[in-house]
């Protein structure tokens, strides 16, 4: 009983100063983690076509759709996103490359068919609707 009334008038004090010291030094490691200078970026065109526009030149565009489960086919023929720049390049190279997304595709999906393209070195890639 003697310890209740003993300590029942005081109230404890929270400090604050270790937590605006710990805020501070995690303020401080995130700017200095983070690096604001090394953006990448994708040069692209975008195009909205209808499907009956006519190509004055002879070669074919290439038509890559990806689907909402990441899955791809060039002409309407499936292939792997590892298959996908030696297939152009084996088939249709020199011809412009056109990304549909189709089925509500991911555009994390889009982007990995970027990246992939961008590495293989095809460099013309236009979305199309």
């Amino acid at each position: 009983m003697q310890l209740r009334e003993r300590n029942r008038g005081s109230t404890p004090m929270i400090g604050l100063t270790p937590l605006i010291d710990v805020v501070f030094i995690l303020l401080i490691f995130f700017m200095l983690a983070s690096s604001f200078l090394d953006w990448k970026g994708f040069e692209m065109s975008v195009s909205i076509t209808d499907g009956k526009s006519t190509s004055q030149s002879d070669i074919r565009p290439i038509t890559i759709n990806v689907d909402a489960n990441g899955g791809l086919s060039i002409n309407s023929e499936a292939v792997s996103l590892s298959g996908l720049v030696p297939a152009i390049k084996r088939d249709h190279d020199g011809s412009p490359v056109r990304l549909r997304p189709v089925n509500g595709a991911n555009l994390q999906h889009l982007i990995d068919v970027m990246d992939a393209l961008g590495r293989g070195g095809v460099t013309d890639v236009e979305f199309v609707e």
